[in-house]
């Protein structure tokens, strides 16, 4: 899951929104906004591949599932924190909050109040500060973990926007109408998932996750795609997977230069 950072007005132009014709000849490709497309994150070449120890059983317990998702955050840690900090960027690694299965009024928010779905497992990134984990029974069910590193992965891929000022450029970004908004949304949203492509990869092999699960990796990326008939938030399916598949094959951020992409890959 992505935060949803800025809010969506509804004073969309109607010229926009009611000739058909015109809106796949609308783009907002993003331009002068150094913070996005040309941060010191492009240039830091790819992710090494993380080393570290093997990943304990999930388990069919919240106890197990805790423990396993502290196991795969530290492998996060180590695969990204000296990256970071070779970068010249900030190494301070996120807290990470864990919440059980329990529908109480505190376990069904993260981020300061920010709604989360109370029936499905959720990694939530907070501003950069910490990494909000609710784990329900479909986690615990689970029979193995790949649900667990998908939406893990993510979240740190947006971390790691934000330590970047990924995030803070994305705020300046100006936008004239309702649907630039959106597609500059997308383009965040997509962006993390491209990092968290990246990170998934860095633990992949350190943690023995077999290559026939990699297809089923980018499968699972499918849930955060948007529904016919609401808010643009991440896209298509086929984007939300071409972006992920894009930072798992390459393991370089330069490839997740989503600001600068056609408006049909980010749609």
């Amino acid at each position: 899951m992505t935060m949803k950072i800025r809010v969506i007005t509804a004073t969309a132009a109607a010229s926009v929104l009611l000739f058909p014709g015109t809106a796949t000849a609308l783009a907002y490709p993003v331009e002068d906004a150094p913070l996005l497309t040309g941060n010191p994150l492009y240039s830091a070449g790819k992710l090494p591949a993380a080393g570290c120890a093997d990943k304990p059983a999930k388990g069919k317990s919240l106890a197990s599932v805790k423990k396993h998702v502290k196991a795969l955050f530290t492998c996060m840690n180590d695969a990204w924190l000296p990256y970071l900090k070779e970068a010249n960027l900030s190494s301070v690694p996120p807290s990470l909050e864990m919440h059980g299965t329990t529908l109480e009024k505190d376990a069904r928010r993260a981020c300061f109040g920010a709604k989360i779905n109370p029936a499905r497992s959720e990694a939530v990134n907070c501003f950069g500060i910490y990494i909000s984990v609710h784990i329900r029974p479909d986690w615990i069910k689970a029979s193995d973990d790949l649900p667990i590193l998908a939406e893990l992965s993510s979240a740190y891929g947006e971390y790691v926007q934000h330590v970047a000022d990924i995030r803070e450029g994305y705020n300046a970004l100006h936008a004239d109408d309702d649907r630039e908004i959106q597609e500059q949304l997308r383009r965040y949203s997509l962006q993390a998932k491209c990092l968290g492509g990246i990170t998934a990869k860095s633990v992949w092999h350190a943690l023995g996750y077999p290559a026939k699960d990699a297809r089923r990796l980018l499968d699972l990326t499918k849930a955060d795609a948007d529904p016919k008939g609401g808010n643009r938030y991440f896209g298509k399916s086929a984007n939300v997977v071409y972006w992920t598949k894009r930072g798992y094959s390459t393991s370089d951020p330069r490839s997740c230069k989503t600001w600068h992409a056609p408006s049909a890959k980010v749609s």
